[in-house]
């Protein structure tokens, strides 16, 4: 079965996706922060990471897409933000993330970028 973690701190976000890979076939794992984000990593191996750039803490969603590409080159990660600014997809881009996709954006854009 195919396995995405998804890494946000808004928890609707987090079950709105859930529900739309659920139906798609996927295994969900879901983590609210950078920290719980890597221990997942480093547990699972995962087709994809879906993650947010803005989270609580000391760690962001460039960090994650650093630290897992460094140990799971092949993990598939793309990155959404609300918060965008003109250079965001270069830096998540030169960070190791396959995509970026601006917040609000349609689950039928998501699946494309994934190629589902």
């Amino acid at each position: 079965m195919r396995r995405i973690l998804i890494v946000d701190d808004e928890k609707e976000m987090c079950n709105v996706l859930s529900q739309f890979f659920q139906a798609e076939g996927f295994q969900v794992d879901l983590a609210y922060d950078a920290f719980d984000a890597l221990a997942k990593t480093k547990l699972n191996k995962y087709k994809y990471v879906l993650v947010d750039l803005v989270l609580p803490g000391s760690m962001n969603g460039i960090d994650i897409i650093r630290r897992v590409k460094k140990h799971s080159p092949s993990t598939r990660i793309i990155a959404y933000s609300g918060f965008c600014d003109l250079d965001i997809t270069d830096r998540v881009i030169s960070a190791g993330a396959n995509n970026f996709i601006p917040k609000p954006f349609k689950q039928k854009e998501l699946a494309r970028l994934m190629r589902l």
